[in-house]
């Protein structure tokens, strides 16, 4: 699930609508609003146009639906007086993330045009970027981004933390969904959140906060041994990476201290070599493994010690950046469709020996062929291939029955006319000597279908066997005999 906070990007030209909204056509200065673009659990963005300097804008308005609502024209009033105080704490919060974001001039963090109070709450002025979050676009790839692609993310995302860092903050929100993607241009760091974390603060519930696979573990406990530092940041750098090797989030920090099962980044990145035949260097693996260590003190403490580990190097043209191209032939790119985002296939996951502790001096790790996350439509999948299994069992017994039945009247009668008996055997024969030979089983499957794995591959094969160039094939003639013996038992 994406996290509530509403971004300050626009991503697609949508129409939204919501109750507590600003209707377009409203000015606030002179800023005059065009419609609603982005709608999260603290705010809302709209399309704006700056009237003074001629510009399309991005207006971010402090709006937490939960606690305030618009009674009246465009005021903002508190649902209630308990919900007055943590709305007001939220209120100053987002005012100081507006102030502290303004300060900066950095292609990689969001800039802050101008924020100001009116209607009982805040609002800010923002660049309008176009593109997706990475969260978006590594759901339309076909497989995990080469390394020098992560490597150019990267370094965008560590320059905006550097500036953060610099200035006494720290980001606590670094995840796939808060790294925006440019058509063209750096990768951008998305906001902060602070006014998030303060009304969530000022109720003491501290973990509603946490994205938890990207939340290391000090971002949980107030210990002093566990101070939260620019290793807190790294770690849930570390995190994207991992997750975006596997195409799916990396195990909470917190089910880790339990019992670590996550498997070390070197053991994915050769899977991803495995299977993609896409390497990743040592110093890169080593780095991100480094990062994602559970104390605080096993990171590297700053943003200067990850880059100097793992020899990253400022990207050629940074600010030409075109994330699809710079792919490569490697990665093919689909259409992005939110619907879909869980049901990529993810890269064959690892998962810690039973027979060795992660505590064991013999610790090894053990890949195996299922992701231990299996979306929905895999369990449909496999489902249907037991079915269909089934089902054509079902129909190769029922033709051996009908065959012995058929076949018992010539034993008899050769036992009484041998002549006769010979004669009955021959018309079988000779439809034997001119009947096609039956389609060799699973012979093609790893030519017509050679990246599919078990569950996969029955929808592959049929979906393959409906273009006509192969519809001959062996495969296909056993495929299509399934399918129609499917339809006979009456199988859905």
């Amino acid at each position: 699930m994406s996290d509530p906070e509403t971004r300050t990007v626009v991503t697609a030209e949508l129409p939204l609508g919501h109750m507590d909204a600003l209707p377009p056509g409203t000015m606030l200065g002179e800023f005059e609003l065009q419609g609603l673009v982005g709608v999260g659990g603290f705010g809302m963005v709209y399309r704006g146009y700056d009237h003074s300097l001629h510009r399309a804008v991005a207006i971010k308005e402090y709006m937490p639906s939960a606690l305030v609502g618009r009674v009246q024209g465009m005021q903002v009033t508190a649902r209630s007086t308990a919900d007055a105080q943590p709305f007001l704490a939220g209120l100053n919060s987002f005012i100081a993330e507006a102030r502290l974001l303004a300060r900066f001039d950095h292609p990689s963090l969001v800039k802050v045009y101008r924020f100001w109070e009116a209607n009982n709450t805040a609002y800010m002025a923002m660049p309008l970027y176009q593109g997706m979050t990475l969260k978006q676009a590594r759901s339309t790839m076909g497989g995990p981004p080469p390394e020098e692609w992560l490597c150019a993310v990267l370094w965008s995302v560590l320059e905006a933390l550097k500036v953060l860092h610099g200035n006494g903050t720290l980001h606590r929100d670094v995840s796939p969904d808060n790294i925006f993607l440019q058509d063209i241009g750096p990768p951008v760091l998305l906001d902060l959140g602070s006014a998030r974390r303060a009304i969530i603060d000022d109720s003491h519930k501290h973990t509603a906060i946490l994205k938890v696979n990207y939340a290391p573990i000090e971002q949980y406990a107030d210990a002093q041994d566990l101070r939260e530092g620019a290793w807190t940041d790294l770690y849930a750098v570390a995190a994207v990476v991992h997750g975006c090797l596997c195409n799916e989030p990396p195990l909470p920090a917190t089910i880790r201290v339990v019992r670590d099962r996550m498997p070390s980044f070197a053991r994915v990145a050769k899977t991803v070599e495995t299977h993609f035949n896409l390497p990743y260097s040592p110093r890169f693996i080593q780095t991100i493994d480094h990062a994602l260590a559970l104390q605080p003190a096993a990171r590297p403490q700053s943003v200067e010690a990850f880059a100097k580990q793992m020899h990253l190097r400022a990207p050629e043209n940074i600010a030409q950046f075109d994330w699809r191209l710079a792919l490569g032939d490697r990665t093919a790119l689909g259409d992005f469709d939110e619907s879909a985002q869980d049901h990529l296939p993810t890269v064959p996951h690892l998962v810690a020996s039973e027979k060795t502790r992660p505590d064991s001096a013999e610790h090894v790790e053990t890949e195996v062929a299922l992701p231990k996350r299996i979306a929905p439509w895999w369990w449909a999948g496999s489902v249907l291939v037991l079915i269909i299994a089934l089902g054509f069992g079902y129909k190769n017994a029922t033709m051996r029955v009908e065959g012995d039945a058929t076949s018992a009247p010539p034993v008899e009668t050769k036992a009484r006319n041998p002549d006769r008996a010979k004669s009955a055997v021959k018309p079988q024969s000779s439809r034997a000597a001119v009947e096609p030979a039956r389609p060799k089983p699973r012979t093609e499957h790893r030519e017509l279908c050679a990246d599919s794995n078990i569950l996969t591959r029955s929808m592959c094969i049929y979906n393959e066997c409906q273009r006509p160039e192969f519809v001959k094939l062996p495969v296909c003639v056993e495929d299509r005999l399934r399918w129609e013996g499917r339809d006979r038992l009456g199988q859905p």
